[in-house]
């Protein structure tokens, strides 16, 4: 088990669920007949709520899809034993240890739900960090005034000089 098997779904559902949240709650407050200028996920201080709100939320969706393997590769990492062979101190690496470990969680009285062990105090974590994460991200922005279009222009040539070197 990788660290893959952890970071991409956290990835995943992290940016899917702050869209789509954000794009829930600007549509909510959009509708609202008292709003004369539409609002922007980020531009001035109710998007940047909007930005942090939808962050949290997004950092709970994340920690939620990925404890489970978070927690195995965290046990199979723990149980890791150094060997002596001649005096030198090699590291056991089996692949198949995550798998053993997952049908002694599985076997243990709670069977699925042993795998949300710790949530908690991962999804608090995640809530705070990812929460501010957004945040800052959508403030540095307006500070340093980049657009959507500035970030577009450097992927543009980013792939343009790509394709030049192929």
């Amino acid at each position: 088990m990788s660290k893959v098997s952890r970071e991409l779904p956290f990835a995943v559902a992290k940016f899917y669920a702050f869209d789509v949240i954000a794009r829930l709650i600007i549509s909510f407050i959009n509708m609202q007949p008292q709003v004369t200028e539409p609002v922007q996920v980020g531009v001035g201080a109710i998007g940047l709520t909007v930005s942090a709100i939808s962050g949290a939320i997004a950092g709970l969706a994340g920690a939620f899809v990925s404890h489970p393997a978070d927690l195995i590769l965290t046990l199979t990492s723990a149980s890791k034993r150094l060997t002596t062979d001649y005096g030198d101190k090699s590291v056991r690496d089996n692949e198949d240890d995550w798998k053993v470990i997952l049908k002694d969680i599985l076997s243990k009285p709670g069977s699925v739900a042993n795998l949300f062990v710790g949530l908690p105090a991962r999804s608090a974590f995640f809530f705070m960090v990812i929460g501010l994460q957004f945040f800052l991200y959508d403030y540095l922005k307006s500070v340093f005034r980049v657009g959507s279009d500035d970030l577009t222009l450097v992927l543009d040539v980013f792939y343009a000089v790509r394709q030049g070197l192929q």
